[in-house]
Formats: C-alpha cells, structure tokens, sequence
C-alpha cells in the first residue's frame, strides 16, 4: 500500500510532471509558432519568457499564501491557472494574448512547486526526505519527455497548425492532478505550528541559506531554461536538421535531467546532498567551458555533450530544491521555498528572453561562455557554503 508521504510526493510531482510537459510541447510549438506570426526575436523572446515571468510572480505570492492559509489550500486549486493559461494559449488569435496565456500558465506552476515541495517535506521523515522531494523535479523532467511522443505526430500531421494542438495538450496533466488532489489532507506540522502560536526566531540566520538557493536556483534555471526552450529551435537553425530530429533531441536531454534525479533519488539520503551537489557543478562549469573551445556541428557529438549537462543540471538543480523545501522554519517554508524558486524563475525569464538576441549578437560559443562564467562562481559557493542535511528532522534542522 502507498504511504501518505509517496502519494503527497507523487501527487505534487504531477505539478512539475505539467510544467516539464507544457515547457517542451512550448518548444516545439516555436516551431511553428515562429511561421505563424512570423515574430521577431524580441517577440519570440516574450512569448517563451513569459510562462517563467508568470512563476516568479505565483511563486511569491502563493508561497506566501502558503504559510499564511495552509499547504492544502493551495495546493488542491492553484493549477488552475495552469489549465486556464493552457486554453487561453491554443485559442490565441494574437501575440498578446498568447503571452497572457504563457503568463497564466507559469502563474500556475510558480503557486504549486511551494505548496507541494512543503507538503512533501512535512509529511517525510529524515531518512527519506531527500528523495521524496525530488520526485517533484524527476516527474519535471519525466513530462519534458513524454511530451516529444505526442509532439513528434502531430508536428507531422498539422504542420504549421500544430502549435494550437501543442500547447492545448498542456491542459491534461495539471487537470488529472486537479481532481486527484482533493484526497490530499493538510500538513499536521503546519496545523501545530499554526495553532500553538509559534513565533519564528531569529530570522536572519536564514539570510544566508536563503542567499545561497535563491542564487543557486537562478543560475540553473537560467542555464537549463535556454536549452529546454530552444534546443530544437536551434538545432534546426545551426544545423539544419529536421523538426522532427531536432524534437527528438530535446526529449534526449530531458531524459538526461530525469537520470540525474533517479541519481539524486538513490543517494542524496544515504551518500549526502553536498556529495553530489558539488562534483555536478563543477562538472557542468567544466563542460561549458569545454563546449565552447570544442564546439563543433556533428549532432551525435552535440547530443551527448547537451545528455551529459542535463544529468549534471539534474542533480545539481535537484539538490537544491531540496535545500529550499527543508532548510526553513515550518511558518517560513512556503514563503522562503517561494522565493528560491522565484529567483530560479527570473533566471529562466531573463536567459528565454534574450537568448534570440544573444544568437544573433555573439553566437552560439559565446553563450556557452557566458555560461561557464556564470557557473564557477556557483561551483565555489557550493564548496563552501552547501550544507549536509540529510537524515536530520525538520526540527532538528530548524532550531541550528
């Protein structure tokens, strides 16, 4: 029988399985999308940004709400948005609505990854926390995946029209775990906490964890948003392959995010957080730097160099959304867990938004070096500041 705590995990993952699904059917949509309005860079830039936008906003407003009125309450209702911004976007007639609609959807899944990823840490014990809150980003990547199986048919069957279908199809997953969260009861942490007036202490002791996932988070998503986005895109404009061939390797480097997190699964509990967390980011800044002195158009090669940094961006990324979800005070979590996310959201907002201009400006090698030079200082941080929280109660680690 499945325990409280793998349901909570499975049910919240369904969150990021949605997002992860939504983002690449988003990026192959772009490639019809482009034909369609026939968008400028700076178009194509708001229109892809904007689902990242959209999450920096829901996630500080409903991680907020998160600890002012319960886990649950959003939880069971805030993929809403996601459903809502889905139709909005299929039935768009014009730019501007299509970005209110990527905004909606991103509003979405900046209220949900607060709420679930507290859910998850209050209902686990320290021995399984680590990986009970990574299912939440292993389902992210899982629905990247699975979403190139439906993406490839109908990029074939309806061509330029196929974008509306695409983005649409977004609709199905946040809605399943719509009607399958109402079973899910609240947090007794929270209950307890809330009910027994428990004032937060010190708050500025958290300053500098807060410091380290919130930077953290920005550099990852700000790396990983770009390739999530406009590895097909780029693919087909650099190296002239296929739609269809470009599509199938941005599910390629999607699978590599999902065995990234099957790798932090297995061992963030037992091996530890910081063990893993600190070879993947110096191995990720490594391979940057190494993809821009090395670049070259052979697609074999490029696939297994984009596989490789995203089992690396898996586990580092991963780590450090556990960091977020268990570091906190209970009154503290949603709100702090919010704005980690929040920043790894403005990161993936700013890198979507530029990276057409950047292609244009300084290519391809540059921006791979711009972002090993984004990634070294990380790999320092990580060094020296990355803490091992594993087998350890939330209370324990809340009264350091």
């Amino acid at each position: 029988m499945v325990g409280r705590s793998t349901l909570v995990a499975v049910l919240a993952g369904m969150g990021g399985f949605s997002d992860g699904f939504a983002l690449l059917l988003g990026g192959a949509a772009l490639l019809s999308l482009s034909q369609y309005f026939k968008l400028t860079a700076g178009a194509e830039g708001l229109i892809v940004s904007s689902p990242f936008i959209g999450s920096v906003v829901g996630s500080l407003i409903f991680g907020r709400l998160t600890d002012m009125l319960g886990r649950r309450a959003v939880f069971v209702n805030v993929l809403a948005f996601f459903v809502l911004g889905s139709l909005i976007s299929a039935l768009s007639y014009s730019v501007a609505q299509l970005i209110i609609g990527r905004l909606l959807v991103g509003i979405g899944i900046g209220g949900d990854i607060p709420s679930g990823a507290s859910l998850i840490a209050e209902a686990s014990s320290g021995g399984d926390r680590g990986r009970l809150i990574s299912i939440q980003s292993i389902l992210w990547g899982a629905g990247g995946a699975v979403a190139v199986l439906i993406a490839l048919p109908l990029l074939a069957l309806l061509g330029n029209a196929s974008w509306r279908a695409l983005l649409g199809l977004g609709a199905a997953p946040p809605l399943a775990a719509l009607a399958m969260r109402r079973k899910i009861g609240e947090s007794w942490i929270w209950r307890i906490k809330r009910a027994g007036g428990y004032k937060v202490g010190n708050r500025s002791k958290y300053s500098s964890i807060l410091a380290f996932t919130a930077a953290s988070l920005f550099a990852w998503t700000f790396m990983l948003a770009i390739f999530a986005n406009y590895t097909p895109s780029i693919l087909v404009s650099t190296m002239r392959l296929s739609k269809s061939a470009a599509l199938l390797i941005g599910g390629l480097q999607w699978m590599g995010f999902v065995v990234g997190g099957l790798l932090v699964f297995k061992y963030c509990d037992s091996l530890g957080r910081r063990q893993l967390l600190v070879p993947a980011t110096m191995g990720t800044a490594a391979l940057l730097y190494a993809a821009t002195f090395l670049a070259v158009n052979d697609p074999a090669t490029s696939s297994l160099a984009l596989i490789a940094l995203w089992i690396l961006g898996g586990v580092g990324y991963i780590i450090n959304s556990i960091y977020s979800a268990e570091l906190f005070p209970t009154l503290l979590r949603g709100t702090s867990n919010g704005i980690s996310f929040s920043m790894g959201r403005l990161g993936g907002y700013i890198s979507t938004l530029i990276l057409p201009s950047m292609m244009v400006s300084i290519g391809l090698s540059g921006i791979m070096l711009a972002l090993a030079i984004m990634m070294t200082p990380l790999a320092l941080a990580c060094l020296f500041m990355a803490p091992s929280s594993e087998g350890r109660s939330l209370e324990d680690l809340e009264n350091i």
